[in-house]
């Protein structure tokens, strides 16, 4: 399943696009890029969840050439606060 997700120009396994995307997000701030194959409707739950809980917007751009999608997000900077600072 992986081998026919490269092929389809993506870059995980198509039921693991919602996972990407949430990590895309909750990254330090900065911009993040991202090539996945057809966008799944799971995936697209999920960046609906995104969207409202976090404020993070996705741009999304088809690449008709390849048939895969681009994906550029600000993350919002999530810190993790229960990790000792030395």
């Amino acid at each position: 399943m992986l081998l026919g997700e490269i092929e389809n120009g993506g870059v995980v396994d198509s039921s693991h696009q919602g996972l990407l995307f949430l990590l895309c997000a909750l990254c330090p701030p900065d911009v993040s890029k991202v090539r996945v194959g057809k966008l799944t409707p799971f995936s697209i739950g999920t960046l609906r969840n995104i969207r409202d809980f976090l404020g993070v917007k996705f741009v999304i751009k088809p690449d008709p050439v390849t048939n895969t999608v681009i994906l550029k997000c600000v993350e919002c900077g999530m810190k993790n606060l229960s990790r000792k600072i030395s």
